[in-house]
Formats: C-alpha cells, sequence, structure tokens
C-alpha cells in the first residue's frame, strides 16, 4: 500500500422505529504499518469548520478511533468487549459505551477493508446497534473489493 491513501468510513445505525441512513466520510489521508497494526493519519471538520486531525489504529483484533481538535475523543472496539469514555462536545460531556460484536479485516496489497459491528450507549442507555465500514485503498488504485455497502 502507498503512503497516500483514500480513506473511506461508512456508518450505518439501527434505530427502532427511525429510518436507517447511512453516512459516508471520505478523505485523503496517510498509510503505514507498524507489525500487524495499520495506521491511517487523515484530516476531517468538526460541527463549526475547524480542522480536527483523525488517526485510525486497526489490526486483526481491534480498531482504535481517535480524533483531536480543542476536544481529544478516543474510542476502542474490541470484539467481545464494552468500553466506556467521556466524549467531550462544546456543550458538555457524554457518557458513551460501545459494545463490539465482530471485526473482520481483510487485508490486500493496495486494499484494506475493515468491518466493524456494535452496540452503542449513551449516559448508559442502549441507542443502536451500528455497522461501520472502513475501506483503504492507494491513490490511483481500484480495488476490486471496494463496492460493499454497510448493510452487506
Amino acid at each position: 500500500m502507498t503512503k497516500n491513501v483514500i480513506i473511506s468510513l461508512m456508518g450505518l445505525q439501527y434505530v427502532a422505529e427511525e429510518e436507517d441512513a447511512p453516512i459516508e466520510i471520505i478523505n485523503f489521508g496517510q498509510y503505514y504499518k507498524k507489525g500487524e497494526k495499520h495506521y491511517l493519519l487523515y484530516e476531517d471538520t468538526n460541527e463549526n469548520g475547524a480542522p480536527v486531525k483523525c488517526r485510525i489504529k486497526v489490526s486483526k483484533d481491534e480498531l482504535e478511533l481517535q480524533k483531536r481538535d480543542s476536544l481529544h475523543t478516543r474510542l476502542l472496539f474490541v470484539p467481545g468487549e464494552e468500553y466506556f469514555t467521556n466524549y467531550e462536545t462544546p456543550y458538555g460531556s457524554v457518557l458513551v459505551g460501545v459494545s463490539t460484536q465482530s471485526l473482520e479485516l481483510l487485508e490486500e496489497e493496495e486494499f484494506l477493508r475493515a468491518k466493524l459491528r456494535y452496540g452503542l450507549e449513551i449516559n448508559n442507555e442502549r441507542t443502536a446497534d451500528c455497522t461501520l465500514v472502513l475501506k483503504v485503498q492507494s491513490c490511483g488504485q481500484e480495488a476490486s473489493a471496494s463496492g460493499e455497502s454497510p448493510s452487506a
């Protein structure tokens, strides 16, 4: 995989009595691998348009997502485990919990895909069942396995 990559994050939340609406974020970023862990660095923007530095670390055993701007967010997804964190917002702190059911990782020479299924809690109340699909491909490369939606 090249250092410069295209990163796609597709998420879907299944909430009772609400219509499921997938969300997709696509960014250019940097990729590197250290041991069995894949690292992705990219910039996003927050609700005020300010830059947010993002890092994803993924292996066959876990996926970690960190966002850093004036606030710091870290979520850890490990199959079979629960993770709780105080999610800082401009309006105050919210207790967020994730209960990871599964993590699948597909590694190819110029393509990486991780599919994550987890439950989401906010302030100790079950909110949604979620799916997150991370796709990474080298810039300028067509990836054969790139056409999957979060619900597949």
